[in-house]
């Protein structure tokens, strides 16, 4: 089987959210949770909440681009909680498990717009947004958030992270 933009976009945006959901699963058994939301790596830096918002807007912008339909306006108000962060991870999995194969498949050369800030914007195929901006993106937002926890005393590991994307192609 050939590897398609299918592949690299849908199936590493699901096992982005995969890997988010547990470490932010384990985090919750902290005694500090409930600060969590707000913690910062540096104080000119934006909190968890922030990080994990940009996982779940960036894997669900990559469905969109990817089968040609509008994405979601994600509100980050009350987005302020574990709740809140699993009901956002669970609207978007249920997304990206929609998300057509062949479709995506079919649009690789399709040229998306990228929003770079107020006013600036790029025109670029689909298959480039998700290579040079949208997996580059979910990762960076993702392992912020694991350095976030980890720097509050969560005890993560590298399997926490890693089993989402690697479990499935390992024999036990």
């Amino acid at each position: 089987m050939s590897y398609a933009l299918y592949d690299s976009a849908i199936v590493l945006a699901k096992d982005a959210l995969n890997s988010l959901s547990a470490i932010l699963k384990k985090a919750e058994a902290h005694p500090n949770a409930a600060s969590f939301p707000q913690a910062k790596l540096a104080e000119d830096m934006l909190p968890l909440s922030f990080q994990v918002h940009c996982v779940s807007d960036v894997a669900q912008k990559i469905v969109a681009r990817t089968t040609g339909v509008e994405p979601l306006s994600l509100n980050r108000e009350n987005f302020d909680n574990f709740e809140a962060f699993h009901a956002r991870i669970a609207q978007v999995l249920e997304l990206v498990e929609k998300a057509d194969r062949e479709t995506v498949n079919k649009r690789e050369g399709e040229i998306v717009t990228l929003g770079l800030g107020p006013g600036k914007s790029a025109q670029l195929a689909s298959r480039d947004y998700v290579n040079g901006y949208a997996l580059p993106n979910l990762f960076f937002h993702l392992t912020t958030t694991y350095a976030i926890l980890r720097k509050e005393g969560v005890p993560l590991g590298k399997q926490d992270y890693q089993t989402s994307f690697l479990g499935k192609y390992i024999q036990a």
